[in-house]
């Protein structure tokens, strides 16, 4: 990734899971990473592995719900490298559980990390991705395209920010700015986010029997820091329920029922720390699943430049 070497990037919720995986990518591939979340311990796992490569870390805690504090992160970065190049929206909460068993705080607090915070952070970069005619690269989920039981505040979070994300880059375009705004939409993924998720009902979902590995969806993401595409999905199973949603939908909520018996089978305590109310980020990447990595994602990704150039022709 010859094309990010020397590039600056910014990324949230970087201190476990998709975040910390997506730091030590992005300085695989060469970059500068600054890297934000609440939890120090991660963060300084975080800025090792960036160390790792050779590269310049910075850390910045912050939590993405204190606007003020995201924007000292951001002014931080360009006082100390004078530039922004990419900005990684990933940070993100959830609380597990029937909607009517969610306290309405907690709902909204789901929302305001996953949601609201990524807004704070986008509004805060923009004029500095304006300045390096940089790039935003957004984790966002099969979620954001159906419904997710059990999960509905972290769906609902998902589903805006996906309307937010589309419609600044329309935006973007219109003004012909240089900013562009991509988005990665993956299905299951082994990250600790199985045991840290809050809980309404004083239990832990069921664990999915598998999931992508944080680093392909890592991989993804600097894929599309070099190749910006609007949305990509990844994953033959996502893009099997997304069809089903939308094109078969009796089916489609079939399918979607049986996750919610699955998840509602889990039955294990769940912890004394709350993703909500404490940080919980702790330099962990997986969450020990049968983690797998795309066979198709690489050859995706490969043809992103050519498809790119033809859209822009």
């Amino acid at each position: 990734m010859d094309e990010l070497r020397g590039r600056t990037v910014l990324i949230t919720g970087a201190s476990s899971g998709v975040g910390l995986a997506a730091a030590s990518a992005f300085a695989r591939a060469g970059c500068d990473v600054a890297v934000l979340a609440r939890g120090e311990e991660g963060l300084a796992e975080a800025a090792r592995r960036v160390r790792a490569h050779a590269r310049r870390a910075l850390v910045v805690p912050a939590d993405v719900t204190d606007r003020a504090a995201v924007q000292e992160a951001v002014d931080r970065v360009e006082a100390e490298w004078g530039r922004l190049d990419v900005l990684v929206v990933n940070a993100a909460a959830t609380i597990y559980g029937p909607f009517a068993t969610v306290d309405p705080d907690d709902f909204d607090r789901v929302l305001a990390a996953t949601f609201t915070g990524a807004v704070n952070t986008v509004r805060a970069a923009l004029p500095a991705l304006e300045r390096s005619a940089g790039t935003i690269v957004a984790t966002g989920s099969l979620m954001s395209k159906v419904p997710l039981p059990t999960f509905s505040s972290y769906a609902a979070a998902k589903h805006a920010l996906r309307g937010f994300l589309g419609s600044l880059r329309i935006e973007l375009r219109a003004q012909r700015s240089p900013v562009t705004v991509s988005m990665l939409h993956p299905g299951s993924i082994d990250t600790p986010v199985w045991e840290q998720t809050a809980s309404s009902v004083g239990t832990l979902p069921r664990r999915p029997p598998e999931g992508y590995t944080a680093d392909t969806i890592a991989a993804g993401l600097v894929g599309l820091a070099v190749s910006p595409h609007a949305e990509i999905t990844v994953g033959a199973e996502a893009q099997a329920i997304e069809v089903l949603f939308h094109y078969a939908r009796p089916l489609g909520d079939l399918v979607l029922t049986a996750i919610h018996h699955y998840y509602s089978s889990g039955g294990r305590p769940m912890g004394s720390r709350s993703a909500l109310v404490h940080s919980v980020g702790r330099g962990i990447v997986d969450n020990g699943l049968l983690g797998r990595r795309s066979l198709t994602l690489p050859v995706r990704a490969a043809t992103w430049p050519l498809r790119r150039a033809l859209a822009l022709r």
